[in-house]
């Protein structure tokens, strides 16, 4: 198990946020976890199983580098299989939705934590899709969209580059439209807020006036 005081130093790098080098400076451990994981994969003759008893910031992101495909459309290294399946047995539509609920709830609890969110989400779809109820799996999956358009916002980003920024605002107003038209205004408000530094002051003034305030109002 990966300590407490490494998970976020462990993110950072499975995500290519941080060279290796300089964290193995900061962090050796790292290091000597690095050397263990390249043991368990190069010392397997056919696969390679990775079990995850409890969910961390570390398994969350790591889990996540291996089964998301790169920017060329590449295969993932690796698949993800639900070990929870053998809950469709047991549970009834009402238990997958109510479980959905939950789930989709703690991902807006964990907002800080964006990996962890995700990996809520996903849960929550997968309960919502055994329950075939195709307005929460929507619902879910919009928000699921909006936190990794906010994923993508994180540094390194170049908020100089006027293109890019003006791409990110188009694609921004489509995402708050559709979160609206899904009554998630919590969400609307989070992609304001990380969109802050890439808006121009007229069309952050624009939206302050015609949507944040009013919105902000209905949360209180």
């Amino acid at each position: 198990e990966i300590p407490s005081s490494l998970q976020k130093p462990w993110r950072e790098l499975v995500l290519g946020r941080v060279a290796q080098d300089n964290l193995e400076h900061s962090h050796p451990l790292i290091g000597t976890l690095l050397k263990l994981l390249y043991t368990g994969v190069t010392r397997c003759i056919e696969q390679l199983f990775f079990v995850e008893t409890k969910s961390s910031t570390a398994g969350d992101s790591t889990m996540r580098w291996l089964t998301q495909k790169d920017s060329h459309n590449e295969a993932t290294f690796a698949t993800r299989n639900n070990i929870i399946d053998v809950e469709a047995m047991s549970m009834t539509s009402d238990e997958f939705v109510s479980e959905g609920i939950n789930n989709a709830e703690l991902a807006q609890a964990v907002e800080a934590e964006l990996d962890q969110s995700l990996m809520l989400l996903e849960r929550a779809i997968w309960c919502f899709e055994q329950a075939d109820n195709t307005d929460l799996a929507a619902k879910a999956r919009m928000h699921h969209s909006s936190i990794l358009f906010r994923l993508e916002l994180q540094p390194p980003y170049d908020e100089r580059d006027v293109m890019a920024c003006a791409l990110l605002e188009t694609r921004a107003a489509h995402l708050m439209e559709s979160l609206t038209k899904e009554g998630l205004a919590f969400e609307v408000l989070n992609i304001f807020v990380a969109m802050e530094h890439f808006l121009s002051p007229y069309a952050k003034d624009e939206l302050e006036i015609r949507v944040i305030r009013k919105l902000r109002l209905k949360e209180r």
